[in-house]
């Protein structure tokens, strides 16, 4: 691919892959598709134990990209491994081998980083899509109506679609990496970031997030324990911290509460200033009353 310039900059996308051989091709195109023509593609396959690698290697025998298979470390390890021994762009965007891209996402978010130097990363709506790729909905509209804040972002008002994400590399020089603890990994970064940096949106669809069976949530029990690690990394935010705390414990009963009850339980905390919180009330009611949470 062309060499950067100032009018275009280079752009690092990493695609980490795990297991994804139906969908990891019309990933990949969709990055060598892009209107933007100064993109490095770095791929690293995390210990597929399908037909992921022998799919990748045939798409590369055509479009040269970068691509290494290593035992499986986790996602976030995966990203770190990229950014640091790979990623040579001003820019680093991610997606996951599942998902795929609009033709001018790359192009949209150049653009608008170019024009906003002061902002570190920028993200998108995003679309989701079945297994054969149909559009069946988009990500709530009033998670993208917010300023895009630490505050906004830690209490839920802002949603930040990880595959819609582009960063500038420097960012991770200063802010760190991925936490390699958290499986949870990309909230955990946006908080980071949006701590010291302003982050921009752009109001269009630029990327589309595939529901199948194998990412519905079936590890709630430990989502909500990455929620409360990452939350024990904000006690210095006073009213903000006590807010995370009170919306990681509605949806830990919410998400919880049906099929891991006794896990639920540890989440249930009777004060006075919860019972005030109208949701968090008919949770308090609910299990007085009847043992249940709903």
């Amino acid at each position: 691919m062309a060499s950067s310039t100032p009018l275009q900059p280079l752009v690092s996308v990493i695609v980490p892959c795990y297991n994804h051989e139906a969908y990891v091709v019309e990933c990949i195109q969709s990055v060598l598709n892009q209107s933007y023509p100064n993109i490095q593609l770095i791929v690293i396959d995390d210990g597929s134990k399908d037909k992921s690698v022998e799919v990748i290697e045939k798409l590369r025998s055509n479009h040269p990209f970068i691509f290494e298979q290593q035992k499986n470390r986790g996602l976030s390890a995966t990203l770190n491994k990229a950014i640091t021994t790979y990623a040579k762009g001003k820019y680093i965007a991610n997606i996951a081998s599942d998902d795929f891209w609009d033709v001018h996402k790359i192009k949209l978010q150049v653009n608008f980083m170019e024009k906003h130097p002061e902002v570190a990363m920028c993200c998108s709506k995003a679309a989701i899509v079945n297994q054969t790729s149909e559009i069946i909905g988009e990500f709530n509209a009033k998670s993208f109506v917010k300023p895009y804040n630490f505050s906004n972002i830690a209490l839920g008002k802002s949603f930040v679609p990880a595959l819609t994400v582009m960063s500038k590399k420097e960012v991770y020089d200063s802010v760190g990496l991925f936490d390699e603890t958290l499986l949870i990994e990309d909230l955990d970064m946006w908080l980071r970031i949006a701590d010291v940096y302003p982050i921009g949106f752009i109001n269009e669809v630029t990327a589309f997030y595939r529901q199948h069976g194998s990412n519905t949530s079936s590890r709630l029990v430990a989502m909500t324990e990455a929620r409360f690690q990452i939350l024990d990394k904000w006690k210095q935010k006073g009213v903000v911290y006590r807010k995370m705390k009170r919306n990681f414990e509605l949806m830990a009963l919410s998400e919880l509460g049906k099929d891991f009850p006794n896990e639920a339980k540890k989440y249930l905390h009777v004060t006075l200033m919860n019972f005030f919180h109208a949701k968090y009330r008919k949770f308090i009611l609910k299990y007085l009353f009847t043992g249940q949470f709903v």
